[in-house]
């Protein structure tokens, strides 16, 4: 007697699959299983190989259970999925099954994300814009000055005078929450340098003016979608100690300056037009990533559709893992930030939609289009591949579906973004923010 699958639709991309396992299949493997544990068991009272089959069903009745369930599901499952014709964009998941009986028949269920349904958009009908790149001299000279700020010494302020802005002020605080002192937010010798938005801008204000000894107290409101969940919609009292002053001396901006910065550089000038460049190319950059996101809108907004909620958490898990990794570059996690998970997922769960629904109408147009990767670039990662894999103490196989599994996708749908930009209209903006000529 064969196995019985049928397939119900859940949601416009799940499919529930059902499977039904014969009744001698399942006595089969129980029998199998029994045999198993009565050969290798060892119980007091009892020789190896010679504890009665009732008192092997009696203890280890779930360990039964469990190693019989989990086998039928591993044998049937590959066949089943090949008879019902579906594809699937993820692993199945394990819906509900029934109790192992012997005599009756093994019934399960699994949970298939699809690929959903959608019309490509007609993206040779988008029309976007491009912002005009200039660069001004105001800005030519703030990175200039930043440069200087960079390069600057620090000294201590002799003199009896308050804090002002452009200073570093070094400071000890207290934080009381509710009236109650939070010890584990307390901070000794903090470096705030005035006016550069590093720190809460009402505590950062608070600090002006404080003389040296000075204790003053500083209340802050923070907003209720704040990521710390201790201090969301709190009004927090910080009592903070002025402990210091410092100023930057920076360098004086000439010929020497220059040429301590970089090599070929020999005026003052020859570093005003390599900031300039810098700018440009920055600002081009800029440009071009404005580009990709109207495009990344138009896209959405012509394609609406909905996602499998589990490729939303897959996105998520990569996006928490993202933040988590430039946290520890500055030495600290989630907890010692008090940025609640959960209420970070729920703050990035929209732009996870958005990226998982931009990559999905991206994979179709590179299958209509015929987007390949070139053959360099995957002779390039095969052969990182070859040379790193003993590294990771792993198998050849294993780092290869690793590296080509997270990768490949990225470098496909960057080469399908620039497919569509070089057959979409692309005008240019002037300064007024007015379109003046198709850069098509």
């Amino acid at each position: 007697m064969e196995m019985k699958v049928s397939v119900e639709d859940v949601s416009p991309v799940q499919k529930r699959l059902s499977v039904e396992i014969p009744s001698e299949k399942v006595k089969d493997q129980l029998e199998k299983a029994v045999n198993y544990l009565r050969k290798t068991v060892s119980l007091p009272g009892f020789r190896k190989g010679k504890v009665p089959r009732r008192i092997i069903e009696r203890d280890y009745a779930h360990h039964i259970q469990t190693e019989v369930m989990h086998k039928l599901i591993e044998e049937t499952l590959g066949d089943a999925i090949r008879q019902s014709q579906v594809t699937m964009l993820l692993e199945p998941q394990l819906d509900k099954s029934s109790e192992i009986k012997p005599d009756e028949p093994f019934k399960y269920s699994v949970l298939m994300d699809i690929e959903p349904e959608f019309e490509i958009p007609d993206f040779r009908k988008f029309e976007l814009t491009r912002p005009k790149v200039e660069v001004s001299e105001e800005e030519v000279q703030e990175q200039l000055q930043a440069l200087r700020r960079h390069f600057g010494t620090v000294e201590t302020v002799d003199e009896p005078r308050a804090v002002e802005e452009g200073d570093l002020a070094i400071i000890d605080y207290t934080v009381f929450i509710d009236g109650q002192e939070a010890e584990d937010l307390a901070t000794r010798d903090y470096y705030v340098e005035v006016g550069q938005g590093n720190l809460n801008e009402t505590l950062e204000k608070g600090i002006v003016g404080m003389k040296k000894g000075e204790e003053r107290e500083i209340e802050v409101t923070y907003p209720d979608d704040a990521l710390n969940t201790r201090l969301a919609g709190k009004k927090v009292l910080y009592k903070v100690v002025l402990k210091n002053i410092q100023i930057r001396n920076m360098p004086e901006l000439d010929d020497e300056f220059a040429q301590r910065i970089g090599i070929g550089l020999k005026t003052v000038d020859d570093l005003r037009e390599r900031m300039r460049r810098q700018i440009l190319e920055d600002k081009e950059k800029a440009a071009e990533g404005v580009v990709r996101q109207q495009l990344f809108d138009k896209l959405l907004e012509a394609a609406d559709f909905p996602v499998p909620e589990r490729l939303v958490e897959k996105k998520l898990d990569q996006m928490i893992d993202n933040v988590v990794s430039h946290m520890q570059e500055r030495g600290v996690n989630l907890e010692q930030a008090g940025v609640d998970e959960a209420k970070l997922r729920e703050k990035m769960r929209e732009d996870a939609v958005k990226q998982v629904k931009t990559e999905l109408i991206l994979d179709k147009i590179a299958e209509m289009e015929k987007v390949e990767i070139p053959t360099e670039e995957l002779k390039r990662y095969s052969d990182y591949v070859d040379e790193h894999y003993q590294e990771m103490n792993v198998s050849r196989e294993q780092f290869h579906s690793a590296v080509f599994d997270s990768v490949l996708p990225k470098i496909r749908a960057k080469q399908t973004m620039d497919f569509i930009l070089k057959n979409v209209a692309i005008k240019e903006e002037d300064e007024k923010g007015l379109e003046t000529q198709d850069q098509d």
